[in-house]
């Protein structure tokens, strides 16, 4: 059994967790039609115990609504610009998040980027965060009452519903991606496929070119669920949270930890990852050098997870990226630098709009 007394909201015994992840469940499944404002209660109940401000606020300002992906409706998890800084003359920005991760890893950046009037979205990937996998993990029908396979939470589910999100409430303006750690794949993958949807990318100590998953996305079932429970388990959530930082005293610790575990004690978590895992993954290295968009290459020096040589790897081989270097930073700046992470975006995109484009394939200090 997981230890389920270090969750956020650092329970007390086992009737108090139990009546946490009652909530949560309820939260989760909910389908009112005001869903962006559902059981605001629950919300207050998950996010009592921070103390960190940022992920405070960034807790309530999630967002759930259905968003229409081929004929099934999944409840999406986002949250959204402010409203109050937004600048109408800049592109929309969409952060997308890293492998089993949530928008709340953007809680830092967020507010930075919105003081630099930056219209910033954070969205959880199908699958991931808090977004329902549901409908996509079973048969449904289509209009003319067809049975439709299920489709996964694999890379080209995980497109459809970045897809139809853009769709449907970026109202297809083309957009800045930024993408971290495997987000970084996922952002490679959806530019590929839909070039006119991305007028530039931001890859934060991307993946890109690790191919899959490896020898998981073969494990027969039984074991494979048995790596997913270790997956999250607090002692490898431990091991992961120290990796992610170059300053690990300040940076990680336990509540760092249960944040970035908080959607792992949802309904479907495993099933979603499963899919995911028997899909093999993002493999996108080969196609990397098709990607025309300008492209801002932003990369911890310190970063323990994905070696700094990717970095130089992505200058060198798409065909028009810059690269800058965040000081004392390991594998997550937007967590561990968000203010000289926000100055380097904010720079980056108001370069999309100089007249001379600045120089492709350099490094910045």
């Amino acid at each position: 059994a997981l230890d389920d007394a270090s969750c956020v909201l650092h329970v007390r015994s086992e009737a108090a967790c139990d009546e946490w992840k009652d909530k949560t469940y309820r939260f989760w499944e909910t389908r009112r039609a005001d869903a962006k404002h559902e059981v605001p209660g629950v919300r207050a109940s998950i996010v009592q115990d921070l103390q960190e401000p940022y992920a405070k606020d960034m807790a309530m300002n999630i967002c759930r609504e259905e968003i229409e992906v081929q004929g099934r409706n999944v409840m999406s998890s986002y949250v959204p610009p402010s409203g109050a800084h937004v600048s109408s003359d800049r592109p929309p920005l969409l952060l997308i998040h890293g492998f089993d991760s949530s928008c709340m890893e953007f809680r830092r950046l967020r507010p930075r980027l919105e003081e630099r009037k930056l219209e910033s979205w954070a969205f959880d990937l199908l699958g991931w965060g808090f977004t329902d996998p549901t409908p996509c993990l079973e048969t449904c029908e289509d209009d003319e009452s067809r049975e439709m396979e299920p489709m996964g939470c694999g890379p080209e589910a995980k497109t459809k519903h970045l897809h139809a999100f853009w769709t449907q409430k970026l109202e297809r303006r083309p957009m800045v991606l930024l993408g971290a750690s495997l987000g970084g794949a996922a952002a490679l993958h959806f530019a590929l496929r839909h070039p006119e949807a991305v007028k530039a990318l931001v890859l934060v100590d991307a993946q890109g070119f690790i191919e899959g998953i490896g020898p998981m996305a073969t494990l027969p079932t039984p074991f494979a669920k048995v790596g997913l429970q270790v997956l999250k388990s607090v002692p490898l959530r431990d091991v992961a949270n120290r990796m992610a930082y170059f300053d690990k005293e300040k940076f990680a610790t336990r509540e760092a930890r249960d944040i970035g575990r908080l959607h792992c004690l949802l309904p479907h978590w495993e099933e979603a990852n499963l899919s995911f895992m028997q899909s093999g993954g993002y493999r996108v290295s080969s196609d990397i050098q098709r990607v025309s968009q300008k492209t801002l290459v932003l990369w911890g020096e310190q970063d323990a997870i994905l070696e700094p040589r990717y970095a130089t790897q992505f200058q060198q081989t798409l065909p028009n990226a810059m690269l800058r270097w965040i000081k004392e930073s390991g594998h997550v700046p937007h967590l561990e630098q968000p203010e000289r992470t926000a100055e380097a975006i904010e720079e980056f995109m108001q370069s999309l709009h100089e007249r001379k484009p600045q120089q492709p394939n350099t490094t910045l200090a």
